[in-house]
């Protein structure tokens, strides 16, 4: 994000501020992931605005996965993060639907495919209405955050994995860290 002449990797933190070696690049990339989608994506469930919620929630799913997994197709990545980290979608079935009718949908079309809804006025994570697949984006935000959390935690434990999405950072915002020395 540019403001004026700065360009940050997440809220308050430059790009020339970010270390890719090292213990703060857990913290660092929470801040991002929290700052730019997590928080932004809660404020919209708090003034009711389910669809934007739902919209932030799917693009932080892609971000995330992108790290998480080694998959190149991105749908692998995706589905495999929605069966895996977020219960309401264990069923393979849930999470290819998630990923085909919103994340597709609202991706490649503005919109959700096949009547898709997202809605805070249920309590149940997901519902299906007759064909139609209605989720409270409000619990997706939560299980993203704790699984957000959690590959945060293995950052820290695991040096190898670590290293792995630096490097994924590194090429990933090759253009925004351009100029930047890095402490390899």
């Amino acid at each position: 994000m540019r403001i004026e002449e700065a360009v940050y990797f997440a809220p308050g933190l430059l790009f020339s501020d970010v270390h890719l070696a090292g213990p703060e690049m857990p913290i660092q990339l929470g801040r991002r992931i929290r700052g730019f989608y997590l928080e932004p994506a809660a404020r919209s469930c708090d003034r009711g605005d389910a669809f934007a919620a739902g919209l932030i929630a799917v693009s932080c799913i892609d971000a995330i996965a992108r790290l998480m997994f080694e998959a190149a197709r991105v749908g692998e990545r995706f589905e495999r993060f929605a069966r895996e980290k977020i219960k309401m979608f264990a069923a393979d079935d849930l999470a290819h639907r998630f990923y085909e009718d919103f994340r597709n949908g609202l991706v490649h079309e503005a919109r959700i495919k096949r009547g898709g809804q997202f809605s805070l006025q249920y309590e149940d994570a997901v519902r299906e209405l007759g064909s139609v697949l209605v989720i409270n984006p409000g619990h997706l935000l939560r299980e993203i955050d704790a699984a957000m959390t959690q590959f945060l935690e293995q950052l820290v434990n695991e040096e190898a994995e670590c290293a792995r999405v630096a490097a994924i950072l590194r090429n990933d915002f090759d253009d925004d860290f351009r100029d930047v020395r890095f402490p390899y």
